[in-house]
């Protein structure tokens, strides 16, 4: 009968009130579960924010040495070559003063991404000339999953051109 009144009354029943242990214990375990995706989902997505930032930093370069080439009329040269410590790319540009030529730009290639280039006789470099046009050639750049981008230079023009292989 007092169950009834407070129904009536509008007053909740204390013991109805908060959640059971096993209800907490699930909500825990799928709380558990949702997080551990996410942290797999996370570290997968690393690997490709690295393999895009890579892939784009190396097309900027690309692109400034042609631009560069026929501003200045003078011949650019993008070399990605081995070191002691691992890959190294880097852009030169021809001083015509028969100097010795250093290098404008000189970035290490992350460990984690290889790099694999197509450029014709010099499979190691792409020369930008005044005209616009280049040496041609292709570079793959792949991470350690497989995945990656080629980017594609353009004899006649110099343009370039990033896709999935």
């Amino acid at each position: 009968m007092k169950h009834c009144t407070r129904l009536i009354r509008g007053i909740p029943d204390s013991s109805k009130d908060g959640f059971t242990l096993l209800e907490v214990i699930i909500v825990i375990i799928i709380i558990g579960i949702a997080s551990g995706l996410v942290g797999i989902l996370i570290s997968r997505d690393l690997g490709s924010t690295e393999l895009r930032t890579f892939t784009k930093d190396i097309s900027a370069v690309l692109r400034y040495a042609r631009s560069r080439a026929v501003a200045e009329k003078k011949t650019y040269c993008f070399v990605i070559d081995r070191e002691d410590e691992g890959y190294m790319y880097r852009l030169y540009a021809d001083s015509g003063t028969g100097e010795e030529i250093r290098p404008l730009i000189s970035k290490p290639v992350p460990e984690d991404i290889e790099v694999i280039m197509d450029s014709g006789d010099d499979a190691l470099s792409v020369e930008f000339f005044p005209l616009g046009n280049s040496s041609g050639g292709a570079i793959e750049i792949r991470n350690r999953r497989g995945t990656g981008f080629l980017i594609v230079v353009n004899r006649m023009t110099g343009k370039l051109k990033v896709k999935k292989p």
